[in-house]
């Protein structure tokens, strides 16, 4: 067995392990969830009852010297210290043991049975009670001497006429239904707490910046959240020692989510409304502190003034939402569309939690702002995964700019140190990049690969910067020995992108590889058919085409028949067939590359770049024998004016030629030109006659009145070409 086949083996085999991994895992999530809500028992054990038998009809309620019938639970128009008066018998069949219970919807509660008071829940009962007593259970004993004797509950209201359903059971029994019914906003509250620790204690790890902060308010204004849920819950007697002391630390907590909330979304919203949360925190600060001395005084009870802060949590949220539309039409939303989410959900289940405070009828506090929590925390907590793959994708997109912004630096270098290819690396990067989006439907090419193969075509002859300049730059055709020297290059630049990592996929193969022939024939491995990369492939039709269509010092560019006649010729042999009919198509269409024209550069406009057009002429004159001063000052130029056409910083390129030469003549143009030239200006001598001077940053105008002034001292005969 080979290693591929066992690899493969062995993957299928680590796959099955995890699926069976996670479908146990669904399977067992779902016998959890079955045995949760499932009702049929009746193939379990027998355990007893837990039930509780709600007294619902056969009330009477009395109330303002009016009695009618009333089946609870119920709702009384009522104000505050109206007595309601609640009375029906007793069932039959009660035994010893049994419990009854009634609540109060902070309500003074008093039960008579046979009339006879068996328990009161009252803030008459001590000076230190506040009159608004918490909502509770109220719990009395029964028995059989109780059966079919009359039930009187006396409620003065306090807040609203809720009437509650009265229940009554075996021992503590009474209370599983209420403990069923919190159980699962309780359990999330919890959960919600713990979450809250967690993430302030992730946050205080990490460091508060802004980065953090949004986590951080967000942790506080959930585990706050939770806290007050836990003291308003429905269970709260079973919980605290002392319900009366869960009353103010429910009123404190509700404080406090006003501008945890407002401190949490300024810091999603990247402080842009700073001033309006400020105002709101400010708001809801102040009528904290004047609360607690008002209820401290004696003044107004925190019951009281808790409504003006649900005036202030209604504006709070008028404003989140406002700062929401604002951003969504100035399209600032982008950078939180995934918070913004969970945002609206927990907006809309703030006011209908703030709209159950109001309801006649009694409502669980928490259960709505639960699942707004929870949107929230959800919401946020994608966001802040999409924020980390941004981050990554962000950091990987500048890794890789700086990579590509080495290889066009690189490949300039590279061109500058060739008097004889100039443009060559960027024309065969673009003709490389043109060719691989024409067959990426069929070889699935993404635009990722497309633009990777247009960078390692850059620099794919990084390794001429190990041949010496004898051989690089030899007017005549090469020797054996520096022919052998020169085919060095590709294994030259492979051994230098490999020592710096070869950042980019595939550069290293497209570097080595890019001289090899389809018939094997070629060097440095002698690799053959698809064995060849295909990026290598490509780079090999993109550099022939390149050297064909260019002038070299040996011979003219070819005709546009010449080329396609060798390409064709060559298929099978030299280059891959199918890549070779797919390039031949874009010749015969004209569409090699929308960025070359007659073998020049363009920029973005599509105007040809100063640098290429330079760069041909100094290709043409050498292959012309033309006597040029110094070439490499001038491929030099070319590299500069490069570097500054990719930063869109304009250098207006001029050729000055005295047509002679007289040394007279000659010397007042260097001396003229000298006299335009300013600091970034540059001026290099082309021929004994001419020099070739770029200004930096001037207008049309400027430049036509430095050829004025040129020709006054230098004679209006003289020639000026423009780049």
């Amino acid at each position: 067995m080979n290693d591929e086949k066992r690899e493969r083996i062995f993957n299928i085999a680590s796959d099955t392990v995890k699926f069976s991994i996670l479908f146990l895992l669904a399977v067992t999530a779902l016998i959890m969830i079955i045995a949760m809500f499932d009702k049929n028992t009746v193939s379990e054990a027998p355990i007893g009852s837990f039930d509780s038998t709600e007294l619902r009809s056969g009330w009477s309620m009395t109330y303002e010297g009016d009695s009618r019938e009333v089946t609870l639970p119920a709702a009384v128009s009522s104000s505050t210290g109206d007595e309601i008066i609640l009375s029906r018998t007793l069932p039959e069949g009660l035994n010893d043991g049994m419990s009854l219970m009634a609540r109060g919807s902070m309500q003074n509660v008093s039960i008579f049975i046979g009339g006879e008071l068996r328990e009161s829940y009252s803030s008459s009962t001590s000076d230190d009670l506040s009159y608004f007593l918490p909502s509770a259970y109220v719990v009395t004993q029964i028995g059989s001497a109780d059966s079919g004797k009359k039930i009187t509950i006396h409620l003065t209201v306090k807040n609203k006429g809720t009437l509650n359903t009265v229940s009554i059971g075996y021992g503590n029994n009474v209370w599983f239904g209420v403990i069923g019914d919190a159980l699962a906003v309780n359990i999330i509250a919890v959960i919600l707490l713990f979450c809250g620790i967690v993430t302030a204690a992730a946050v205080r790890l990490l460091g508060w910046n802004e980065r953090t902060e949004a986590a951080g308010w967000l942790s506080l204004l959930i585990t706050d959240v939770a806290l007050w849920i836990i003291s308003e819950s429905q269970i709260r007697q079973l919980i605290f020692s002392r319900p009366s002391m869960s009353q103010f630390f429910s009123y404190l907590a509700f404080d406090l989510m006003i501008p945890f909330a407002c401190l949490y979304f300024d810091a999603v919203q990247h402080k842009i409304y700073h001033r309006r949360y400020l105002v709101i925190e400010v708001a809801a600060l102040i009528e904290t502190i004047v609360s607690i001395l008002l209820s401290l005084s004696g003044i107004a009870e925190m019951f009281v003034t808790l409504r003006i802060m649900h005036v202030i949590a209604f504006v709070s949220i008028i404003i989140v939402v406002v700062n929401i539309v604002t951003d969504v039409i100035k399209k600032r939303i982008v950078s939180y569309r995934i918070s913004v989410v969970g945002a609206l959900i927990f907006v809309v289940m703030s006011l209908i939690e703030l709209a159950g405070f109001y309801s006649p009828k009694t409502v669980m506090f928490g259960v709505y702002l639960c699942i707004g929590l929870v949107g929230l925390l959800g919401a946020t907590l994608l966001q802040a995964l999409r924020d980390v793959s941004e981050d990554r994708h962000k950091r990987e997109e500048s890794r890789m700019a700086m990579t590509i912004n080495t290889i066009e630096t690189i490949a300039g270098a590279i061109d500058a140190r060739d008097e004889y290819t100039g443009g060559h690396s960027e024309r065969v990067g673009l003709y490389a990049g043109r060719l691989a989006r024409e067959m990426a439907a069929v070889y699935d090419l993404t635009e990722d690969d497309i633009l990777r193969i247009r960078y390692i075509g850059l620099v794919h002859d990084i390794g001429k910067i190990g041949v010496a300049d004898g051989v690089l730059n030899k007017s005549g055709r090469l020797s054996d020995e520096e022919f052998t020297l020169m085919k060095k290059h590709t294994e030259i630049g492979y051994e230098i992108m490999a020592s710096l990592g070869g950042e980019v996929e595939g550069m290293l193969d497209g570097i080595r590889y890019h001289h090899e022939r389809f018939d094997g024939k070629g060097y440095p491995d002698g690799l053959s058919g698809t064995d060849i990369p295909l990026v290598a492939r490509i780079l090999a039709l993109a550099d022939s085409y390149d050297a064909m269509t260019s002038n070299r010092v040996y011979r003219k560019r070819l005709s546009s028949d010449e080329v396609r006649d060798e390409l064709v010729r060559c298929s099978g042999t030299q280059f891959d067939p199918a890549l070779t009919e797919i390039f031949v198509s874009l010749i015969d269409r004209g569409e090699l590359s929308a960025d070359i024209r007659d073998g020049k550069a363009t920029d973005s406009e599509g105007r040809i770049r100063s640098s290429s057009v330079l760069e041909n002429r100094l290709s043409s004159d050498l292959l012309e024998n033309v006597s040029i001063f110094n070439p490499s000052h001038i491929r030099m130029l070319c590299y500069i004016l490069k570097l500054m056409e990719k930063k869109e910083m304009e250098y207006r390129v001029l050729m000055f030629d005295a047509g002679d030469v007289d040394s007279g003549r000659i010397k007042r143009l260097e001396d003229a030109i000298k006299e335009q030239i300013r600091g970034h200006d540059i001026n290099v001598k082309y021929t004994d006659s001419s020099n070739v001077a770029a200004f930096f940053d001037r207008t049309r105008e400027e430049t036509d009145r430095i050829i004025d002034r040129i020709k006054e001292n230098c004679g209006a005969d003289m020639t000026v070409s423009e780049f």
